[in-house]
């Protein structure tokens, strides 16, 4: 009632509702308690908080290049300004990237999506050559294409780090194939080099450094 928060004297009727206010004061009193409880959650969650804000970002960029399975390499200077401008890639990561031999393909017209690329070739090798490990390099290329909301995790940048190697091997082979598939598979190296980029594990122990050793080694 406003009148007894306003100090109002309470009528007798009413001493069942002020006993259940005043559980309710001690309710309240027991919250005030915990709340140095809280603040040591709180603080836990400050301290993990870049590598959420970056996780995050991540999730957002996959969600904005990636969700709709349209991703071409067209895109690929794109996302390269937005991994930038998120700071998940620095100046020093991209200098390296291009030490190793990072290209962005460069096409007149607008490509098949890379999920389109990767299922077309797939389709041909399985009608002509069923046992091709190109198979498996393309499944786990898609793989990485369909998990970039979590590149920043061990497994898929260490995937898209082994997928790249294999395509650098590849691409770089005397194979015979039109330009306009060369540089679909360029930016299908190129995307999963980005990825392999994106992975804590690879910026915190130095593996990427190593990668980008070895993808320089085989291109």
């Amino acid at each position: 009632m406003l009148t007894e928060a306003y100090g109002a004297s309470v009528p007798a009727e009413s001493k069942t509702q002020t006993s259940q206010s005043a559980d309710k004061v001690s309710l309240s009193g027991q919250a005030a308690k915990a709340k140095p409880e809280d603040a040591s959650i709180k603080q836990e969650e400050v301290s993990f908080s870049p590598r959420a804000v970056r996780a995050q970002k991540i999730e957002a960029m996959a969600k904005d290049f990636f969700a709709d399975g349209q991703f071409s390499t067209a895109d690929i200077p794109k996302l390269i300004q937005r991994l930038h401008q998120d700071g998940i890639l620095s100046d020093g990561q991209l200098n390296r990237l291009s030490a190793a031999g990072f290209e962005i393909p460069q096409g007149n017209q607008t490509p098949e999506s890379l999920m389109q690329f990767i299922d077309r070739q797939k389709e041909q090798l399985s009608k002509a050559e069923p046992d091709n490990v190109l198979l498996k390099v393309l499944d786990d290329a898609k793989h990485v294409l369909e998990q970039m909301d979590t590149a920043d995790g061990k497994e898929t940048s260490q995937l898209a780090a082994r997928v790249s190697a294999q395509l650098s091997v590849f691409v770089n082979g005397d194979v015979a194939m039109s330009e306009a598939d060369k540089q679909q598979w360029q930016g299908l190296k190129s995307t999963m080099q980005l990825a392999a980029s994106m992975g804590n594990s690879q910026q915190s122990s130095g593996q990427l450094s190593s990668y980008l050793a070895l993808s320089k080694r085989i291109t």
